[in-house]
């Protein structure tokens, strides 16, 4: 969400000709996050967030912004797409597919409680089985095949130490029977940041730029790596308790889920360790952006190394 296209106000004003959303009365960028470009966008007639997207071809975004749709047409509390004059989910702005949303009100929690832990259980199980009836599919873009060729354009920066554990974890995951694991429509990138509280109740999920169909029990694991662990990714027993409790109340998780939780708290580790050190070695041109530290979840992935035969134990 940092700013790498610039828009200039006669720029959004044509653009905005597209939409029945009225006239541009101000706009602003956003500095936070490291993927799109995003503008607080203010009409005469309503709040919005403008995006452009960085990455993202004309298929992941009929996927993305198809599911935001779909997921808010089944009450499912998140982002959704104005539609355009055309009928169109997004069209081109500065070279750069673009798409408005509504803006949800509220902010993120730093530190989540116990009850905000309990809260995106209930949220993201109800996110999954409304995302079984959409019908579009498209592969997890940060999947094992991306692990495996981004940590070759990072060996020159890896320790023979890390690339060893890279490697064990990759094989410990594909020695595990994947094949009974549920899949279906993921967020992929649901941290704390990722979702707003309004007066401490849940009021929407945002940025699905990662979304993609994959292993269910993943989305939870990259979940619960964020909002159930202490500032050195400890996991919080009590967090993660009411977190997977609340999950288990709207949609129940199948045993080999619980068995895989592990490994796959171990892969969504690995796969935001390996992206933040690229971002960190290989970062895209723009303003007001900035690099997450990559440590962050190298040490969480050793945790997870060692928490492993405990978790595999754990019952909700």
């Amino acid at each position: 969400m940092s700013v790498y296209t610039k828009v200039q106000s006669e720029e959004l004003t044509v653009f905005l000709k597209r939409y029945s959303i009225g006239k541009l009365v101000n706009f602003s960028g956003i500095s936070a996050g490291v993927t799109n470009t995003n503008y607080w966008l203010e009409t005469d007639s309503g709040h919005y967030v403008l995006t452009l997207f960085e990455h993202l071809d004309s298929l992941g975004l009929d996927y993305v912004l198809g599911l935001q749709h779909h997921l808010a047409n089944k009450g499912v509390k998140c982002i959704a797409p104005i539609i355009d004059n055309q009928g169109a989910l997004f069209s081109s702005l500065n070279h750069r597919p673009a798409a408005i949303v509504n803006r949800i009100s509220g902010s993120a929690y730093q530190n989540p409680s116990v009850n905000q832990c309990h809260q995106i259980g209930l949220e993201l199980a109800k996110f999954h089985l409304a995302g079984f009836s959409y019908k579009n599919k498209i592969p997890n873009n940060r999947g094992l095949n991306w692990l495996k060729l981004i940590s070759q354009d990072l060996i020159s920066v890896l320790e023979k130490t890390e690339l060893e554990l890279i490697n064990l974890v990759i094989k410990d995951f594909e020695s595990f029977d994947l094949a009974r694991l549920p899949v279906g429509s993921l967020h992929g990138d649901l941290f704390h940041d990722n979702v707003l509280f309004n007066d401490g109740k849940l009021s929407g999920i945002i940025d699905f730029d990662y979304a993609c169909h994959d292993y269910l029990i993943y989305d939870v694991a990259v979940t619960v790596n964020d909002w159930c662990v202490n500032s050195e990714g400890e996991l919080l027993p009590d967090k993660m308790s009411a977190f997977l409790n609340a999950y288990n109340d709207i949609r129940v998780m199948h045993a080999c889920e619980h068995i895989g939780l592990p490994i796959m708290l171990q892969m969504a580790a690995l796969r935001f360790w390996l992206s933040r050190l690229y971002d960190k070695h290989f970062p895209l041109e723009g303003v007001l952006t900035f690099v997450k530290d990559p440590n962050e979840f190298s040490k969480m992935l050793m945790l997870r190394r060692d928490e492993a035969a405990l978790l595999t134990d754990t019952k909700t």
